[in-house]
């Protein structure tokens, strides 16, 4: 990557006395700095001859690999996105969420990806763009101490926070939904999907589920090794998983139990996982005994990711075939190799081309209507990790919103 490609991904803001430093700012800049460095005290002459022919030679590089955004001329098969208004219009959700997990730095995802052209790319295919920017998670006011009580909870760790976060995703979520947008929920820790579940099925109950992930993110703070949110969002909202009452003692998400306003569940059926590979025991038991749709790597291995997505697709839709689907991407579901900054990284999951074909898939179904992209966290691989994660998880996206190759 260029020092060009770095200097794009910089949040510029006016030297203006008395404004508070933005600490992504300062980390962006110091990565840039750090690369730039590094470039410099590399230099060889092998490396100069490399950089030389990779400056005039495309496809030689990250910053030279040509990606035209370009939707489908396909016009003869199925309508894409049937669920959503036209003209067809995306509402970008910024959730900055780190509580769900112990590492700093998933806040920064929404950010990168604006920084890295989210925007302009999405208006390329043809989508009208309504940014809602990044919702203020930090307006939740810690009362007698409650936050930082809550914090040492060692069964639903952070919960007030992340709850009451999710309750502010949900509501934008659902408002979006029910005005025919398509919500793209930018993280953030999966946490942040507790929101967007509960928001979509509130605006469109039909709705099934396509969670692409290393995880099944299906426990519950009973059954929970770790007591971090961002594995419990499927749990937390599945049926026969955690009933209103357990909902109603869980600190931070008592909406979820209102009796006034009642949410709907998740049904078993409902969900189809795809690039499973790391999943707890308890969760093992819960997909069995529940019945739950899963697809491991193992499968993708064995079937291709063709026929993978397919029977997932065909899963979701044996009983209602033109139900809404919205799909969760965790980065994580992509091999480390590819997309290094994220969390929980786990070896031997998607290719490059299987990634993309999971999202291709997912829109060539005509009835995506939601999806999130999560667990960007660039604090966790080198500069050049970081932007390549970036880069990765926005063709992903522009994949969902419908980019085509022809």
């Amino acid at each position: 990557m260029t020092t060009t490609a770095l200097h794009r991904l910089i949040i510029h803001r006016p030297k203006t006395s008395g404004l508070k430093p933005n600490p992504l700012v300062n980390r962006l800049r110091r990565w840039k700095s750090d690369y730039t460095n590094k470039k410099h005290n590399q230099t060889s002459p092998l490396s100069t001859a490399t950089a030389t022919t990779a400056s005039n030679v495309g496809g030689c590089g990250l910053g030279n690999v040509r990606d035209q955004m370009l939707p489908t001329t396909m016009h003869n098969t199925t309508e894409l996105y049937q669920h959503c208004s036209k003209p067809h219009t995306v509402s970008i959700i910024g959730a900055p969420m780190t509580y769900g997990q112990p590492l700093i730095g998933t806040d920064c995802g929404p950010a990168m990806l604006r920084e890295a052209g989210l925007r302009s790319k999405l208006t390329a295919l043809g989508w009208r763009v309504e940014d809602l920017n990044d919702l203020n998670f930090e307006q939740i006011t810690d009362v007698n101490g409650a936050l930082s009580k809550n914090s040492k909870n060692n069964k639903a760790k952070n919960s007030i926070r992340v709850g009451k976060s999710a309750e502010m995703i949900a509501n934008v979520v659902c408002e979006r939904a029910s005005m025919g947008r398509f919500p793209l929920v930018l993280g953030g820790d999966h946490s942040v999907a507790i929101g967007s579940l509960a928001g979509i099925l509130k605006a469109r109950p039909r709705t099934g589920v396509l969670w692409i992930d290393a995880h099944a993110d299906l426990n519950t703070p009973d059954i929970s090794g770790s007591g971090n949110m961002h594995g419990m969002p499927v749990g937390l909202l599945m049926e026969e998983m955690c009933s209103t009452e357990d909902l109603s003692k869980i600190p931070g998400l008592e909406w979820l139990a209102d009796e006034q306003n009642l949410q709907p569940k998740l049904r078993p059926d409902s969900i189809a996982y795809v690039a499973l590979r790391d999943v707890d025991l308890e969760e093992r038991v819960a997909i069995r005994e529940l019945g739950i749709a899963a697809f491991t790597m193992m499968d993708i291995d064995r079937y291709g990711i063709g026929a993978v997505m397919d029977m997932a697709l065909s899963h979701l839709l044996k009983d209602d075939p033109t139900r809404p689907i919205h799909l969760s991407y965790d980065i994580d579901a992509i091999d480390p190799g590819l997309a290094p900054a994220t969390g929980t990284a786990v070896r031997g999951g998607l290719t490059f081309r299987e990634a993309h074909y999971v999202a291709e898939a997912a829109a060539q179904s005509g009835l995506l209507a939601s999806a999130d992209l999560v667990e960007l966290n660039p604090q966790l691989a080198d500069p050049m990790g970081a932007m390549e994660t970036t880069e990765l998880g926005l063709q992903i996206i522009t994949s969902l919103m419908g980019k085509s190759i022809i």
